[in-house]
């Protein structure tokens, strides 16, 4: 890792596999950017039964 020219912002040297395919992973399922989302926990999904389903049990 090095920090950028102003020494404030730390770049990172490489990308992390593992990182970036759970990344896709949760976009493709809509857990980033769905359009619903869960009360409790603030996930998000792209079905609204599913964000209602989420904490169903801490709502209880």
């Amino acid at each position: 890792m090095a920090f950028k020219d102003d020494g404030k912002i730390l770049i990172k040297d490489q990308t992390s596999a593992t990182y970036e395919m759970l990344l896709r992973k949760a976009e493709r399922e809509g857990r980033i950017g769905g359009k619903y989302r869960c009360p409790v926990c603030g996930m998000r999904y792209k079905r609204e039964r599913e964000a209602t389903n989420c904490c169903k049990q801490i709502m209880r």
